[in-house]
């Protein structure tokens, strides 16, 4: 009797685990089918500030980063950038740069304002123009996760959010990476265009002011 015990419990407790962890695991598998839908860079236009709102929990992490796109005059220009809670604390505070990336934990709930304004001191050029900023900024993983009661599936649930925290942020490091190598290259690229264009017209003066002095001589020989 005490055999049949032992041989038929084991089982029943497969059954009941198999059962408990079916839906937690495809609730897992759905979750991290979703994880690729990631945000993407926002192109900013403006001329000389924008701001933008965004809500966040207490503690519950983000980070981001702008590039600055050549304008017509193929040069980025500088920006200030300031992170500011719901009561009007800095959070954050960079000036006078092209190119930057944050990682910030908000210790208020509430909208954050963050504010970029073109400093016209540090900016190669100092025209009021349309320029183009890209924008970009994620959501990392909640610790308030962690005070939960883990069951089965909030265990899972707590991976689920560790992973897409980790893949948002090297997708927001592979954009900021991205647009600041593009940005790089078309400098590059206009500084080549204006070298150009202003080798060929020295050349053209070089050979207009020649072909000038050898008809100046030859009318001086003609007479």
């Amino acid at each position: 009797m005490r055999d049949a015990v032992q041989t038929t419990a084991p089982p029943r407790r497969v059954a009941r685990s198999a059962q408990h962890t079916r839906p937690p695991l495809l609730a897992l598998i759905a979750a991290l089918l979703l994880l690729a839908a990631g945000a993407d860079a926002v192109k900013l236009k403006f001329i000389h500030e924008e701001c933008l709102s965004y809500t966040f929990n207490q503690y519950e992490y983000f980070y981001g980063s702008f590039v600055a796109l050549p304008d017509q005059f193929g040069t980025p220009a500088k920006y200030d950038l300031v992170v500011t809670a719901p009561s009007g604390q800095k959070l954050y505070e960079v000036s006078g740069e092209s190119e930057a990336t944050f990682h910030l934990v908000p210790v208020e709930a509430g909208g954050h304002s963050f504010c970029l304004r073109f400093n016209a001191d540090k900016s190669p050029s100092r025209a009021a123009v349309t320029r183009d900023v890209l924008w970009n900024i994620n959501i990392g993983y909640s610790e308030g996760h962690d005070k939960v009661e883990e069951t089965d599936t909030q265990y899972l649930w707590h991976h689920v959010y560790q992973i897409d925290s980790q893949i948002q942020e090297l997708k927001s490091t592979l954009h900021y990476l991205y647009w600041r190598e593009r940005r790089h290259r078309q400098t590059v690229e206009s500084t080549h265009r204006r070298t150009l264009f202003y080798a060929a017209l020295r050349c053209s003066v070089i050979v207009a002011a020649s072909v000038g002095q050898v008809r100046g001589r030859g009318a001086r020989w003609r007479g």
